[in-house]
Parts: structure tokens; sequence; C-alpha cells
């Protein structure tokens, strides 16, 4: 049977640095790698002239390996790898993220070619003289690598140790690299970072810099702050907790570049970041943090992609809300910081700031926290924003995103030169409306003002408010759970029971065994507005209401009538309620989230919203709402 060629040369040429699209490989073995907490393997690859044992399985895949759809001698194509170097070991390892069988090993059932092991610095023999005679020379007598045989491949053949190595050529931003001026540590590319290295240093400029935030809670308190990253090869998200929080938040600084490392890696929680990553990284107890002193060129700055002031109000009225845009304007003026308190007592600071653009238009832009209380607009800044978000609560106004001043970039000069020119001048088009809403929390909230204010973060108790939203889906697989029925005092234990076989279930609480439970719901759902959605938890009398059925008997229909148990949800779905909701942060592994709970939900009364909408528009200023003199106004509320 004939075999699919393999891509000759191609593990050579990758840890040389080379990009090599798609190479074919055969999978000579593999091997667990124990320690470290999570479950990894470990490969031996070959490409018909080489081999490498130096490889790795992203554990993203893992279940090939479970599946037994990589078995011994098995042909496969390598769609997706990075090649990273261990800096302190001198290891060139690659780890394969994405992959297509091509043959089974049943099918192949031999090694192809004769491969000569790559060393553990990804360096390639020279050949002997004999090799250059026979390259099959001497083969049955190549020493064999322990390692290899445990991964259950054959052991390939190895040259003798050469006197001299070929030297590694670097030909990509994804290669390690010496720092610029031949001073520093080996710089790693961030694009390279994965949770598969231990040792590594990144040179990278600091784009934004967060504010501290703090969390209280019975288990302990903390703070954190976080910053974005950015080299040549791409950008990541740093977070430093408590005692780095100290080292590092007066330290670092946007727009300059440092050395980092010792940072743990792990998947990112979009969630909370826009980073293009799939990776963020946590500063360690011995993490590292040094300013570059040397030349920062080769460090690129932020980029961003400038929407005219002018067109901002486009965005505005986009229903589907998903552009965040990069602004740059003159800091035509600015208000005083104002310390806000929400309805909760969660203390706020915030400062209105006017920018000016080219287009001849004017936006008003919210700071919030720290970047508010310490911002100075006397010498009419330039302002450059990246990913501010765009809102229609009064008028056109932007809210937070990654700020910097007077950056050092081609726009920013032509803007200046334009506002010292003719554009203070300019006779200005006002996107913005003063006095839509105030801001204090005295007022029901929408979606996307409730996440801009960050309600919730650093409160232990939790912060509350009232919103108006559509519930959009339910997770119903984990909606109900058995649950202990003992009353003491008039209050239900409603703790999670375990079967102990016979009718009989065991509630740790309690310290008891019983027959029979008690089903609690214990709902997650997706409620929205035309502004944004969130998940939220929902609890066992609001769930009975929202779904219209009783806990019992829902929990019968999960066990006993599959498809009616589905419809229970699909009717509950798309119905709009005036929402009491709580939200607290949560911090778990270092990561802190805010977990949004429904307190009450009540059937909503359109005549007395459509009121106290109408009532919200003419105190903005908007007193003519248009109504056609042959429609009776009182229809609308």
């Amino acid at each position: 049977m004939s075999h699919t060629a393999l891509t000759s040369g191609a593990l050579a040429r990758i840890c040389r640095g080379e990009d090599v699209h798609e190479p074919v490989l055969q999978v000579l073995g593999q091997k667990a790698i124990t320690g470290g907490g999570q479950e990894r393997f470990r490969l031996l690859l070959n490409d018909g002239e080489y081999s490498n044992s130096f490889a790795m399985l992203a554990t993203q895949l893992n279940h090939l390996v479970h599946d037994e759809a990589l078995p011994q001698y098995t042909v496969i194509k390598v769609k997706k790898l990075v090649c990273n170097q261990m800096a302190n070991q001198g290891k060139r390892v690659v780890i394969v993220l994405d992959l297509e069988v091509l043959q089974k090993g049943e099918l192949v059932a031999k090694k192809i070619g004769n491969p000569v092991t790559i060393g553990s610095d990804g360096r390639v023999p020279p050949p002997t003289a004999n090799q250059n005679a026979n390259p099959n020379a001497g083969a049955a007598n190549a020493p064999k690598r322990p390692n290899e045989n445990s991964m259950g491949g054959g052991p390939p053949n190895k040259a003798p140790t050469p006197s001299a190595s070929v030297p590694a050529v670097r030909t990509s931003v994804m290669q390690p690299r010496p720092a610029t001026g031949g001073s520093g540590p080996v710089v790693t590319p961030i694009a390279s970072i994965t949770p598969y290295q231990n040792k590594w240093t990144i040179k990278a400029r600091v784009t934004s810099k967060g504010d501290v935030r703090t969390w209280n809670k019975s288990t302990g308190s903390g703070k954190l702050f976080s910053m974005d990253l950015m080299d040549e090869s791409g950008a990541i998200r740093v977070t430093a907790f408590n005692a780095e929080v100290d080292r590092f938040y007066d330290y670092a600084q946007a727009g300059k570049v440092y050395y980092i490392a010792n940072c743990s890696v792990k998947a990112a929680n979009k969630q909370y970041s826009r980073i293009d990553n799939e990776y963020e990284m946590t500063f360690k107890d011995n993490g590292s943090m040094e300013l570059v002193e040397e030349d920062t060129s080769d460090v690129p700055v932020q980029t961003y992609n400038f929407h005219r002031i002018a067109d901002l109000d486009q965005l505005a009225n986009d229903p589907n809300n998903a552009v965040q845009p990069d602004v740059m304007g003159i800091c035509k003026s600015f208000g005083e910081a104002q310390d806000i308190v929400s309805k909760a007592g969660k203390e706020l600071t915030k400062r209105e700031i006017v920018l000016v653009d080219q287009s001849a238009a004017e936006v008003s832009l919210t700071l919030w926290g720290e970047t508010a209380k310490r911002f100075d607009g006397s010498n009419q800044p330039v302002i450059a924003v990246k990913a501010t978000r765009v809102s229609t609560f009064s008028g056109c106004t932007l809210s937070g995103g990654d700020m910097m001043i007077d950056p050092d970039i081609e726009a920013c000069h032509e803007l200046r030169g334009w506002w010292q020119a003719e554009g203070n001048r300019t006779n200005l088009k006002t996107l913005s409306v003063q006095g839509q809403r105030g801001g204090d929390g005295g007022k029901e909230r929408i979606i996307a003002e409730v996440k801009q204010e960050q309600l919730g973060m650093g409160s232990e108790k939790g912060e509350y408010y009232s919103t108006t939203a559509t519930v959009s889906f339910f997770q119903k697989d984990k909606a109900l759970y058995k649950a202990c029925g003992r009353e003491t005092d008039g209050r239900q234990c409603n703790k999670k029971v375990t079967e102990c076989g016979g009718d009989i279930y065991r509630c740790e609480k309690c310290s008891d065994e019983k027959p029979g439970f008690a089903w609690r719901l214990m709902l997650q759902m997706n409620v929205a507005d035309c502004t944004d959605n969130t998940w939220a938890s929902c609890f066992q009398e609001t769930a009975e209401k929202i779904l219209d059925i009783k806990a019992d008997e829902l929990g019968r229909l999960q066990q006993e009538a599959e498809e009616d148990y589905n419809q229970v949800f699909a009717k509950a779905c798309f119905k709009t309620y005036g929402f009491r909701m709580r939200v607290k942060a949560d911090t778990y592994n270092d990561e802190t989230r805010l977990k949004h709970s429904v307190v009450d939900a009540s059937d909503l009364e359109y005549a007395s919203y459509c009121k106290r909408l109408i009532q919200e528009i003419e105190n903005a200023g908007f007193s003519d709402l248009s109504v056609p003199d042959q429609i009776d106004r009182n229809i609308y509320v």
C-alpha cells in the first residue's frame, strides 16, 4: 500500500523558525507527561528525514489520544503549531495546536524513512562521512533514547554528536531573539507564549493600565489591577494581585516598554478582556517587571482605527451596538471630578470631557475612577481612546476605553495643527445632550449602564438595581437539583443531597439520611435589553414564576417527559419583566467576576412603563414628541 508523502525536513525548518505550511508528519509514539496538574501528552514526530521527541499535543486535542485516533505510525497534517524556546533550558518545543489525521497507523504499519533525531535545542547534527556515503549506514547501531522507546515508537536513528552545530536562524517574529543592541535577556514573542512553557521573558509595551480594584468577602479580601501588553507579534493581558499590586502599579506606565517574566499563563476570560489572545497572564510571587532603557523602536506603539466624531451618532443608533470605536479629539473642555453614590451605596468618581476633531463635531466622553481623578485638560491635550463605548444616554456619548494623552503619532500632530489653525474658531455640531441621566443610581438602569458603572465591584454584600429586560435564553440542563427538605425554625435546609441507594438521601449539612428529597430550582438565564445582555441566577419562587411551573412538577417532567420539560423553557423565552437585581463581585482562583442574581421579577405594565419613558425624554429636554394632532397622546401613556 502506498503511503502519504511526508514533508521532508519540515521539523528542522520549524525549529529554525521557518513558517512551514501544514506539514505532513508521522506520529511514532506518544507519552503522558506526569506532574503539572494538567493532563498533557508528548509526541515523537517524524518527517521522513528528521524525528523530534520534543513535541507536545495541545490540551484541547487530548481527546484524540483518548479516542485512540493517534496510534503509532499514524500520518497527520499539522494545520496549526507553534515552536517555543525554553530560554533557561535551551530546549525548543513544538506544540501541535490543530491537526488532521490522513492515514491511521494500522494502515501504514511502519516507520517512514530513516529519520535522524533532532537535538533538544532544535539543531540538526551534520551528516558524518559514512552517512554521506550511505544514508542508512550505521542505522542499526544508532544509540537509543529511553524516552522515545517508552513512548511506543521505534527508536529513531541518531547521528554521532557533532563538534559544531548549525546555528539557528531567526526568520519570524515568533522566534525568541536577543534584545536590541545585544544587551538584556533573550526575549520570547507574546504570540508564542502558552501554558506549556515555564521560563521566558517578554519585551512589551504597556498599552493600557486599569485601576486597582478591591474585593471583600467572608473568605478574605484582596486587590488587583490589569495591564494590556503588546509587541510586534501580538498582545496579551497581565494581572497583578495583592502584594504584586503594591510592587507594580505605580511603576508601570502606559506607553513605556518593560521586560516582564515569571508569570503564570492560563486561558483568557473573554468577558473581561478585548485582547485577541487565547491566553492571559498573572504575576507570580517572584514576578518581575523591568523598564527597558535601551532602544525600544522594535516594539510597536498602540495602533488605532479612528472614527470621525461626526459619524459616531450612526454607531449609537446601531441596534446591534457591536462596534467599540477608536476616537481621537482635542480636549476642548473638561468638568470637575464628581464623587457620586449609587443607590446601593457604592462610591464612584466620574469626569466629563468634550472632544473635538476635524469633522467639526464634538462629543462628551466620561472618564471613571483613577483616570477621572488624575486627568488634567488645562492645556487642551489630544486624547486618543481605544475601544470606547458609544451610547445614547445623552444624545450620543462615549464612556471608558483605553486612553492615551498626546500620543506620538502622525494623526495626533495633524489634529493639533488643525485646531491651532482653524478648529478653535469653527462652528461645531454637538452630539451630546447634557442631563438625560444623572448617574447617581436613583433611576432604573439599562444593562449597558450597569456594566459601565461596574456595579458590585468591590462590594462584599453586593449592589441592587432595577432593569426592564427580556429573557432570551435558559441553561435548562442544570436547572434543578435534589435538595434536603428538612425544616428548622420554619426554614427549609435546601442543601444538595447525595444518593445512598434505595431512595435514601444524605444531607451533609444536617448529618442525616432519610428517604426522599425536594426539587429546587437554580436557574441560569440570559436577560437582554436594547443595549446589552447579562447572565443571571434565579432561584426557587421567582424561577417558578418565570417558568410558570412548580419545581416538583418540573422535576417530574425532567425524569419522565423530556419533550414536555423542554417546552416549559421554550414557552418562557422572550417574555419581558421588570427585574430587581443584585450584582456582586466573586473571586475564585484569583479571577474576579461580577455575578448577577434575580431578586424579584414582576410582569411589565406597559402603560406605566411607556409613561415613564416619555417622562425621561421630556426631562432630557425633548419636550416635542412630534405626535400627530389627530392621534390622541393618551394612547402612548
